[in-house]
């Protein structure tokens, strides 16, 4: 089996690189996706090229207008499988700390953005979200990364 070929059976990974913006009052930046009703981290799929680090950056930078910070912070790291079944990578870092008064520009993707505290978020989020964020967040405060399967933490 040549290399081209070998390279063609293995199974196809989606990944993606998200943002955990925030505030000194502990307030998460969420956006609202303006295709569907739904609330999102910003964030998205890599480009060709990139790595997940770089995917952040560009994303959050697309979808907010804000800048991440210098060096990468990796919270949580989530291996799931979407509806399709494909494989899916999903990385989630800090993001820049903002005032209250955060100036976010949203792209179309989005038609609007809040904080609020991660309790505030956990009703309107789908459960799976839900647990993602509130491990990233712990994360946030007590240093560290962690793994995570289907949005639960291993091990």
């Amino acid at each position: 089996m040549s290399r081209a070929e070998w390279l063609a059976s293995r199974p196809r990974i989606v990944a993606a690189g998200s943002a955990l913006v925030h505030d000194a009052d502990h307030r998460i930046l969420m956006l609202h996706s303006s295709w569907k009703d739904e609330w999102q981290l910003p964030g998205g799929t890599h480009d060709e090229g990139e790595d997940l680090w770089q995917t952040a950056v560009r994303e959050t930078f697309e979808e907010t207008g804000l800048a991440m910070p210098a060096t990468p912070r990796l919270l949580t790291l989530d291996w799931t499988t979407n509806p399709e079944g494909i494989a899916e990578v999903r990385a989630l870092f800090q993001g820049p700390r903002v005032g209250g008064d955060a100036p976010v520009t949203l792209s179309d993707e989005h038609d609007q953005w809040r904080m609020l505290p991660l309790q505030e978020w956990i009703p309107s989020l789908p459960p799976y979200q839900a647990r993602v964020l509130t491990t990233a967040v712990d994360m946030l405060h007590k240093g560290g990364c962690t793994y995570l399967k289907e949005g639960e933490p291993v091990g």
